[in-house]
């Protein structure tokens, strides 16, 4: 699977969700944050007290946790995701859904933190109307149709106002449309974009399959990941790229990865959430992934509302889009 994966990159990519604005493989479309997910109280900082009582609930969970070797947490992976014969059978998917590009704009009011003819008390006033302001505004969504197929092959076509942002890559080329740039003509990757295009997963993932990838898997440990126990997989691909993935110790699914963007001239950690997996023609994929910059509170949310395993798709579909 790795479409997950695919997804938080080429999204990220081509229209620069949330607070991915500088990725290295496309331009922005919003400078405006997401909003939190859903679900996620904001709550304040425990007391001391609080804090070992966790500290202390936690080491009791992650005792409990049966230290198995790689092969067997691979092999359980491989389950809990529909099977290994049923990825393999699986030659290309298509998902459509929703991603997270950002809040709607407001007036700033009269009120503007930072305004040297406002008093201590104004100024003040005028940072908490802006903090509310923000959580009030609405995340803007964009309806996204992605298709994956075995080649590394990916094209992606975001909805933008009036017209459509294309991004699409052929296993060893690709080009990207973006209308809402001023760019209604097909251009070629630039070669830090193909070099990420490249350095992308299979649709099925580092995982599955594993050896025959070329990609050596370490158990690093077992840690707390949303609340629950989390072997910590440290995955070296035939490239030479490092990621990790972390798979939760009871259901064997996966629950966060990490990756690199970069975000104001600097690289920093991308971890991509998973949630809400569903059975699909066999195999199990998840529905929800929230992606958090390390360093940013702000975070960006794609929801798949549909999959389509091996789909039909047309020869062209990952040509040039000209």
């Amino acid at each position: 699977m790795n479409t997950r994966l695919v997804i938080a990159a080429l999204l990220a990519g081509l229209a620069a969700p949330a607070a991915f604005s500088a990725d290295s493989t496309g331009a922005a479309i919003s400078a405006q944050p997401a909003a939190p997910a859903k679900g996620v109280p904001v709550v304040a900082a425990p007391a001391a007290t609080d804090a070992g009582a966790d500290a202390a609930r936690e080491a009791a969970a992650l005792a409990k946790v049966v230290r198995l070797p790689v092969a067997g947490i691979l092999a359980k992976n491989a389950d809990a995701r529909g099977g290994i014969n049923a990825w393999r059978s699986v030659q290309a998917l298509t998902f459509s859904g929703l991603m997270d590009a950002g809040h709607e704009r407001k007036p700033p009011g009269n009120r503007v933190p930072g305004d040297p003819h406002l008093s201590k008390s104004e100024q003040r006033k005028a940072r908490a109307d802006l903090v509310q302001a923000t959580a009030e505004a609405k995340v803007i969504q964009l309806p996204f149709t992605m298709d994956l197929a075995r080649g590394r092959k990916s094209r992606l076509e975001i909805k933008v106002k009036d017209s459509t942002a294309v991004q699409v890559y052929d296993g060893a080329n690709g080009w990207k449309v973006r209308p809402y740039m001023g760019n209604t003509t097909p251009e070629p990757f630039t070669p830090e974009e193909l070099n990420a295009a490249g350095a992308q997963q299979e649709l099925d993932g580092p995982l599955l399959d594993a050896e025959a990838k070329g990609n050596k898997v370490e158990l690093e440990g077992v840690e707390m990941v949303e609340g629950s126990p989390a072997y910590k997989l440290k995955v070296t691909e035939k490239v030479g790229a490092v990621r990790r993935v972390w798979i939760d110790a009871s259901t064997f699914l996966d629950v966060r990865t990490d990756g690199t963007r970069r975000f104001d001239g600097k690289e920093r950690t991308l971890y991509t959430y998973f949630r809400d997996w569903r059975t699909v023609d066999g195999v199990k994929i998840p529905f929800v992934q929230e992606n958090k910059l390390d360093g940013l509170k702000d975070s960006n949310r794609i929801v798949i509302e549909k999959v389509v395993v091996n789909p039909k798709l047309d020869a062209n579909r990952f040509a040039n889009p000209s």
